[in-house]
């Protein structure tokens, strides 16, 4: 505990300090948190944000599609989210867990999933070709983990409504859902897009892991 303290303290200062070299070097940072239902990744956001001068970054969680999004490409909603120059946009939950969503409830084929996949490369590749720094977190826990966090959010009134249908689903459903998760990172694990799975089991060692991730990745883009 003393050493993650310790290591949570100099990155958080790291941070503080490159976002003005992002903003004097014009980098667009793009941190994308995907993961299971509980695993915290709004926790994770609000953590890291706090290291951040509000103007310079904006949080992103995708609303249900609109009938207006279902009639563009489905990047399309995402792309506009993504940040200008010298800046960060966070996603809490993007691309990957719109494809997962549709491809768990059986709405998405082999050959559709496919198409989606090869778009989602390319979008990838154009956003680091053109100088974006995309870093991409997912956030593991066990079965147990979650349905321990599921019961305990779901007894007390006041956390109650962070506990969703799809939560549940994913539990009961959880060795599926871990297949297709493990074929999509592995899919989708580009060169200059890697994934990063952060053990997420407890709360501030996966915000250390986030930290410190997210920082050695500003250290390349500079």
């Amino acid at each position: 505990e003393e050493e993650i303290k310790a290591r949570l303290e100099a990155v958080k200062e790291k941070l503080a300090r490159q976002q003005l070299l992002i903003k004097e070097k014009k980098v667009p940072v793009l941190v994308v948190l995907e993961g299971w239902g509980t695993a915290g990744k709004g926790y994770a956001i609000g953590q890291i944000i706090q290291n951040i001068d509000p103007r310079f970054f904006k949080v992103v969680s995708m609303q249900k599609k609109t009938e207006d999004d279902k009639r563009k490409p489905f990047l399309y909603r995402h792309f506009v989210k993504i940040p200008e120059s010298g800046k960060f946009s966070f996603l809490d939950s993007g691309w990957m867990d719109e494809i997962m969503g549709e491809r768990l409830h059986e709405k998405l084929g082999d050959e559709a999933y496919a198409h989606r996949i090869e778009s989602v490369k390319r979008f990838e590749r154009q956003l680091t070709d053109n100088g974006y720094l995309v870093v991409k977190l997912f956030l593991q826990v066990s079965k147990k983990e979650q349905e321990k966090r599921i019961e305990h959010l779901s007894k007390e009134k006041d956390t109650r409504w962070r506990v969703s249908r799809n939560d549940r689903w994913q539990n009961e459903h959880y060795e599926k859902c871990l297949n297709a998760f493990d074929s999509y990172l592995k899919e989708t694990n580009l060169p200059s897009a890697p994934w990063y799975i952060i053990d997420a089991e407890s709360k501030k060692w996966t915000e250390l892991q986030a930290l410190e991730i997210l920082t050695e990745g500003i250290d390349v883009a500079l």
